[in-house]
């Protein structure tokens, strides 16, 4: 199919890629694409494309999404996205991502490895290339399959996450940055990773805990550290903790009350310009209390078969400053 990437063709004959309503492996016939599955009304009426190359693969009756919205904007996103004209000014003055590129390094090394084909990394929420993961797309070993809700040139295909149209056990990592708070039920979500990834496979995820709403109607929840954990309970942990703290907090808050006050976001990015030297505060204290005050906290963990993790585990695993 010319239309589709070399990357997407592969994975949709290989069977990674599967059809959303039933879950059966999806064929190509004559440029288009249909479910195998006899009964599936995929079967018959084929996979809708945006731009004649990423297919929409979402089961419509258990989304939010609409199938004619995406149809008729080409799958243009319903807020504003990275590459906008402030975002060069935000990583200046919100600090660097020296924190997601360490944990990018690590979680490429936790990823499986083969001698004679290249890992898969799935991308969730990859339609704009998150804070510090540019690294990820230049990696030499892993193929890159990114999918969000809307199209862009990130995207390799447009779905929901409560319900990957994804095979059961078929990727070595998956990535998802910045996206837990704007899903309807995060657990739904993290039940589909787990479903997905490989024994052996590993997750990495960054969620919201102090930040103020950022997606208007589209943003629904914040975790703890410990809470993030117990999100990922059923993966062995490799890694997790904060990945900015009170400082950062300090400044969203700085900025947030500006633009409430003056009903203007370019002044309160202007005013938070100037006083983006709170932002220290995220050195000067400790690591614990960070923990407890994070604007942002990550996870890393790993398909582990022989995993178990108990409801009284959470409660030996917090980091935060009030351990008694």
């Amino acid at each position: 199919m010319k239309s589709l990437s070399p990357l997407l063709t592969e994975h949709l004959q290989n069977g990674t890629l599967v059809c959303p309503l039933c879950l059966s492996p999806l064929k190509i016939v004559d440029e288009s694409i249909f479910c195998s599955g006899g009964t599936c009304p995929h079967s018959t009426t084929e996979i809708p494309l945006i731009q004649k190359k990423i297919p929409i693969l979402v089961n419509f009756n258990e989304t939010i999404l609409s199938k004619e919205a995406l149809l008729a904007t080409g799958g243009e996103s319903l807020i504003p996205r990275s590459g906008n004209k402030y975002d060069g000014i935000k990583k200046i003055f919100w600090g660097g991502d020296s924190k997601t590129r360490k944990n990018l390094a690590q979680f490429l090394t936790s990823v499986p490895k083969y001698d004679n084909k290249k890992a898969t990394v799935l991308i969730i929420g990859g339609g704009a290339v998150g804070n510090g993961a540019a690294g990820m797309y230049a990696a030499k070993d892993i193929d890159v399959l990114s999918f969000d809700i809307y199209a862009s040139s990130n995207t390799d295909f447009i779905a929901d996450g409560h319900s990957l149209p994804i095979a059961d056990n078929s990727i070595d990592g998956i990535w998802i940055q910045a996206v837990l708070e704007h899903v309807m039920y995060p657990q739904r979500v993290v039940a589909e990773i787990h479903r997905v990834l490989k024994p052996g496979g590993v997750v990495y995820a960054e969620t919201p805990f102090q930040q103020h709403v950022h997606e208007g109607p589209y943003d629904f929840t914040r975790f703890t550290e410990s809470g993030h954990r117990l999100l990922f309970k059923d993966f062995k942990l490799l890694d997790s903790g904060f990945l900015t703290g009170i400082g950062t907090v300090l400044l969203w808050n700085v900025r947030y009350a500006v633009w409430g006050l003056t009903r203007s976001k370019k002044v309160a990015i202007a005013v938070a310009m100037a006083f983006s030297w709170v932002r220290l505060f995220d050195h000067l204290v400790s690591d614990s209390f960070n923990v407890d005050t994070a604007s942002g906290v990550y996870f890393l963990g790993k398909k582990d078969p022989n995993h178990q993790f108990s409801d009284k585990d959470i409660i030996t695993h917090y980091k935060g400053f009030q351990r008694k």
